[in-house]
């Protein structure tokens, strides 16, 4: 592996009020961003993370705080590989956490299934949130660099939403004798 490059984002801001900490927190991590320690957090280079880190670096020195960006190049290849592995991890902490939700789209669809509840409301409440899976796996892809293990997984099991909610959705129409 050639070398690689990260941006380097660290920052300080007043600890009062907590409000932008918080904002810049929330900022770096939906953006896929891989905390080192306290304030410095690290993200592949890229032209618009190096744009919009350089907003936040200009918010937060208009907000009285700290910030410096720097763009670093590892040539060592263990350390871009640890990086890497610690970027994968991260978005396998997020891929877990929506498999379960996937499964616990299925077990909701087979209760209503069981409690015979084949209702249009129950259509329009499990549609919805089977956009919110499809909404929530298109931020973890965003976030998800180096496409961890899951990846694949993830798509497979969201096909697997849908195709038991269009079995769902049919079963209602059926019981409607529609």
């Amino acid at each position: 592996m050639s070398s690689q490059c990260w941006n380097l984002f660290i920052y300080r801001v007043p600890s009062q009020p907590s409000t932008q900490r918080v904002y810049v927190w929330r900022k770096l991590k939906s953006w896929g961003g891989l905390y080192l320690q306290q304030s410095t957090c690290v993200l592949p280079q890229r032209d618009d993370f190096q744009q919009q880190l350089e907003k936040l670096k200009q918010e937060i020195l208009a907000g009285s705080g700290e910030a410096d960006l720097l763009t670093v190049s590892l040539e060592d290849a263990e350390q871009n590989q640890m990086l890497i592995q610690r970027f994968q991890q991260q978005s396998e902490e997020e891929y877990h956490e929506f498999l379960g939700r996937c499964q616990a789209f299925h077990q909701e669809l087979a209760k209503e299934r069981e409690q015979n509840n084949l209702t249009f409301a129950e259509l329009d409440e499990n549609e919805r949130e089977l956009a919110k899976l499809h909404s929530w796996l298109t931020k973890i892809f965003d976030r998800d660099f180096f496409q961890a293990p899951n990846h694949a997984l993830a798509i497979n099991l969201l096909e697997q939403c849908e195709q038991d909610f269009k079995k769902f959705s049919q079963e209602i129409y059926a019981a409607q004798n529609l």
